[in-house]
């Protein structure tokens, strides 16, 4: 870590004797997080019984970072890590987050690196888990691949790194009885033909705003030895699609915001829905994930601002006999300003997975607890 410091500090010193101090501004930050709460879940049927667990978290919520944004004439750019933390600080891990460049050539904007690429539905203020915000569970999330990426206005296009595998297996089980496995590919060359795209439109207005989002990822699997027809190979397709929305709206002080989401793949394209399955010969059974989420909140003073929301998934798999595999989530917060750059956020929380694509209770959860954050 000390080395990490070390080599930033020197990247820095060598730009501030490399341009006038006036062409280029760095702008440090951090922000530690540590995350309190008590989480119960009952597992349902999906084991071999009831199987019901509680226990404590304390510990960083992997969203803990440092970075610095650089802004020169015409060229900006962000670096950022974060730390991936565990029950004791010798679990802790640094991964990149942020790492890109952007030139401003007038007519749009040019970047390089990795950040969101466009397929993200950033409504809530669930801390939960790191600060999940609804994502996979009602709210749209594509991740922080490497990119090249075009802005013009509101209109943003990025050809980004593709999410690329075999495809895996999947066993649907009930009251700890395995019913039937999807078989998963034991072999094959995985060729990335083409990037991944995403692209995204916005506006925002005093006291409305909105983003329509959309992407597409396409990859091939040659020579896959098939189950159906022993001793053959097929080269297998998959496709990847999804489109969405968000809007968020204010009255005073209350706001109200929501998003939905229709993906087909798209837990093959590294996006939060399910995974397309392999039907053992020479094609893919489709995936088709529906989310769905709504944010409501009200700003009570600068301290004190209180939010609920809503989320839902339906996963429905291209398979005889698999039923649609839905999950609703519930919760509620306080932010809550102790001083500047110091929050605690007090938060409650249910989940109800309710049946499996096999039609197995797969039981509910919750949580109640707070995220202690310091900015710096």
């Amino acid at each position: 870590m000390k080395k990490l410091l070390v080599i930033f500090a020197a990247a820095a010193l060598v730009c501030a004797f490399s341009v006038p101090a006036s062409a280029v501004e760095w702008n440090f930050y951090g922000s530690a997080r540590v995350e309190t709460t008590w989480n119960s879940s009952d597992g349902g049927d999906t084991g071999s019984g009831d199987v019901e667990d509680s226990e404590l978290t304390w510990r960083d919520t992997t969203g803990s970072r440092i970075g610095a944004r650089v802004k020169g004439e015409n060229i900006s750019g962000l670096f950022e890590i974060k730390f991936l933390g565990g029950d004791n600080p010798s679990d802790t891990e640094i991964v990149s987050k942020h790492l890109y460049g952007e030139w401003d050539f007038g007519a749009g904007k040019f970047l390089v690196g990795k950040t969101y690429a466009g397929i993200q539905q950033f409504i809530s203020a669930q801390m939960w888990a790191g600060d999940t915000g609804l994502l996979g569970l009602g709210a749209m999330y594509g991740g922080r691949p490497y990119q090249l990426a075009l802005s013009f206005g509101g209109f943003r296009i990025a050809l980004a790194d593709p999410n690329s595998s075999l495809v895996s297996a999947v066993t649907f089980v009930e009251n700890g009885v395995t019913l039937g496995t999807i078989p998963g590919m034991t072999g094959g060359d995985v060729d990335e033909i083409f990037p991944k795209i995403e692209a995204r439109y916005g506006m925002a207005f005093d006291q409305f705003s909105f983003n329509i989002t959309g992407g597409y990822q396409h990859y091939e699997i040659e020579e896959v030895p098939s189950v159906v027809v022993p001793g053959t190979t097929n080269d297998v397709d998959v496709d990847s699609w999804s489109v969405g929305a968000d809007a968020a709206v204010n009255f005073g002080p209350a706001y109200l915001k929501g998003c939905i989401s229709f993906t087909r793949n798209g837990g093959n394209a590294g996006w939060t829905a399910a995974a397309g399955t392999w039907d053992g010969d020479d094609d893919i059974d489709d995936a088709d994930t529906l989310q769905g989420a709504l944010v409501v909140g009200f700003k009570m003073s600068d301290q004190i601002t209180f939010e609920g929301g809503f989320g839902y998934r339906s996963d429905d798999y291209d398979v005889s006999g698999a039923k649609d595999d839905d999950t609703y989530t519930f919760y509620g917060n306080a932010t809550v300003a102790l001083a500047p750059g110091v929050w605690v956020i007090p938060e409650i929380g249910y989940f109800d997975y309710d049946e499996n694509a096999a039609g197995t209770d797969e039981g509910d959860a919750w949580y109640a607890g707070a995220k202690w954050q310091i900015d710096f």
